[in-house]
């Protein structure tokens, strides 16, 4: 008896442990954030309401960043930021984790921030990114820097980039089936 409680229990901790949960969002409606505008598709059809980034500075940034930028972003939408260092390869750009608590998300939203030379290489990485993870995957870049979030649902990401102001800081993209797809509204750079 034992034996086949502690294989249960390893049958669902192994498969918490190989791949990240999905994005899970709780009594946040997606559609107080969006317009959609008519005869386009489901997701190319959406952009933020222009009331998501009223008080912020959309115009492009392109000075140099570090994540340190995102972490005080965060901060100031009074989130609970944690960060952790990941040790990478000489060719691939400096990898940091920020883990993010943000109301109405089931866990701490773990964002993948990297830091590359440019704004044009930031913006490549995060498409290739969002590519290799597939539908449900999203994030943002500003200038040098590349953030991916986790996968969820398109209402959920949709909701988590507005009441984070995460759209607000850097240009919210997200997968259409197999195409990395630009959401308007929120901060932009061409």
């Amino acid at each position: 008896m034992r034996k086949v409680g502690l294989l249960f229990l390893v049958a669902l901790v192994v498969p918490a442990c190989s791949e990240a949960l999905p994005l899970q969002v709780k009594g946040v409606d997606w559609h107080r954030y969006v317009v959609e505008r008519p005869g386009r598709g489901e997701l190319r059809a959406t952009q933020f309401r222009s009331d998501v980034c009223v008080a912020y500075d959309l115009r492009p940034d392109y000075s140099m960043l570090t994540e340190a930028s995102l972490i005080r972003f965060l901060q100031d939408q009074r989130l609970d930021v944690q960060v952790q260092h990941q040790a990478v390869e000489a060719q691939n750009p400096d990898l940091n984790y920020l883990f993010v608590t943000i109301p109405g998300v089931a866990q701490p939203l773990s964002l993948r921030v990297a830091t590359l030379p440019n704004a044009d290489e930031a913006g490549r990485a995060l498409s290739e990114a969002i590519d290799k993870r597939g539908r449900g995957s999203w994030g943002i870049h500003r200038s040098n820097l590349a953030v991916l979030g986790p996968a969820g649902s398109t209402e959920d990401d949709i909701s988590v980039a507005a009441a984070s102001k995460l759209a607000c800081w850097g240009t919210f993209t997200m997968d259409d089936g197999g195409e990395a797809i630009v959401i308007p509204g929120g901060y932009s750079e061409p």
